[in-house]
């Protein structure tokens, strides 16, 4: 079973936009849903260049990037939204301490776990979700 990963602010201004598309009425929001949403991907994707799917972290499988979360002391982050279906918020908070933690890591170390491309894109993928107050993993 894998986990799936999605912005935060971009899981709320889609079932926003989706609850007003439901009820049948035009959209009273101001800014609209749908121009909400569709601005919110469009920063994800410029944070993400070359992403197709940038408000998502498409690995699914995070044993691996949990050790190397405490392997470098990112407890920030509690492994159990990583590794069970939630639906958990990750925030920025938790976010913030994580990279603080890795930050604190030894310099060998960080270098020899960032050759690998997944966690290349974990830690992109950290900063990036940080800006959007955190993510959803389910």
């Amino acid at each position: 079973m894998g986990i799936d990963l999605e912005l935060a602010d971009v899981v709320v201004a889609f079932s926003q936009m989706y609850a007003c598309r439901q009820s049948g009425r035009p959209c009273e929001h101001r800014p609209n849903c749908t121009a909400h949403h569709d601005r919110l991907v469009a920063e994800a994707a410029a944070a993400r260049p070359g992403e197709e799917f940038p408000t998502e972290f498409r690995y699914r499988r995070f044993h691996d990037i949990v050790e190397k979360m405490e392997l470098t002391g990112m407890g920030g982050i509690p492994s159990f939204k990583l590794l069970s279906n939630g639906p958990w918020l990750v925030t920025a908070q938790e976010i913030d301490e994580a990279l603080a933690a890795y930050a604190q890591a030894p310099t060998a170390l960080r270098v020899r776990l960032e050759i690998d491309p997944r966690w290349a894109a974990w830690l992109a993928w950290l900063a990036v979700a940080r800006d959007h107050g955190g993510f959803e993993a389910e």
